[in-house]
């Protein structure tokens, strides 16, 4: 031997149960993620980039984690720049976008004016009327600030919302064929 790593190829039996594993695997890491951020009592809102409108810093697919928002507002702030979640005045899905500018302001109780944009788009939202009627965003339409994202990792999220049943049923029957191969052999 020549002392390196030796390469084996894997027939379609062994490629299969490199994939269930694998599943298995990202099932697992998906579990390990849910009791460590409920154990550190983080709350933390995973969601996938389905637009453009937020390229180039992030594209069409990637996964974005955003913690939620505490009540009062002190303990987390939103500054101009921060990447936020939140729920149009029409729509269900939640827009993720950045903020471009905050008005803090002083009377009736505080609270600020917030007013966000798409880094691709050619207007900020209120433009567009992502508010309704209103000028600009409250806090309290903030559903959460991005701390963090993996470039890629939503395409699967996307596949079974646009493809739906079509990719489920090849999702379940591949699994279930593998667990099949692999008990009979």
């Amino acid at each position: 031997m020549d002392g390196g790593a030796t390469r084996r190829l894997l027939g379609p039996r062994g490629a299969l149960s490199e994939l269930i594993l694998l599943g298995l695997l990202l099932a697992h890491a998906l579990m390990a993620y849910t009791v460590a951020s409920a154990a550190a009592g983080a709350e933390l809102t995973p969601r996938v980039v389905v637009s453009g409108s937020m390229e180039p810093a992030f594209k069409r697919g990637d996964l974005l984690l955003f913690r939620k928002m505490s009540d009062d507002g002190r303990s987390d702030p939103i500054r101009a720049g921060d990447i936020v979640l939140y729920e149009p005045a029409y729509g269900d899905i939640p827009v993720v976008h950045r903020v471009i500018k905050v008005h803090e302001r002083r009377e009736e109780g505080g609270g600020a004016d917030i007013l966000t944009k798409g880094d691709a788009n050619g207007a900020d939202d209120s433009a567009a009327f992502m508010y309704g009627y209103e000028p600009c965003l409250q806090r309290h339409h903030v559903m959460g600030k991005a701390v963090g994202y993996l470039p890629n990792a939503g395409w699967f999220s996307i596949a079974m919302h646009e493809k739906g049943p079509v990719v489920r049923t090849v999702v379940v029957g591949v699994l279930s064929l593998g667990l099949l191969v692999n008990a009979l052999y």
